[in-house]
């Protein structure tokens, strides 16, 4: 799912839980999913896992007229996000 041209109609915590997973072949907790902003056609979130030693990843739903797509970009582990920052 990650990267590719595949429209969803929803794309909820479990679809990008399940994308992550597939990228880095193990469990992933959707509850470390946050949601961060939207910006136009654009949803904005960040996966840390628990401690912050795993993987990283930002994840941006885009919307167009045939539905939802997800591009995760992983960073290095520990990193914080900086979309929403208080």
């Amino acid at each position: 799912m990650a990267g590719s041209s595949e429209k969803l109609r929803r794309i909820g915590a479990l679809e990008i839980a399940e994308a992550i997973s597939a990228k880095i072949g193990s469990y992933v907790d959707m509850n470390f999913v946050q949601f961060l902003a939207v910006e136009e056609r654009r949803v904005r979130c960040w996966y840390m896992n628990s401690g912050g030693g795993g993987p990283t990843f930002e994840i941006t739903l885009t919307f167009d007229g045939d539905g939802w797509s997800m591009d995760l970009a992983e960073h290095p582990p520990g990193v914080e996000q900086e979309i929403e920052v208080p």
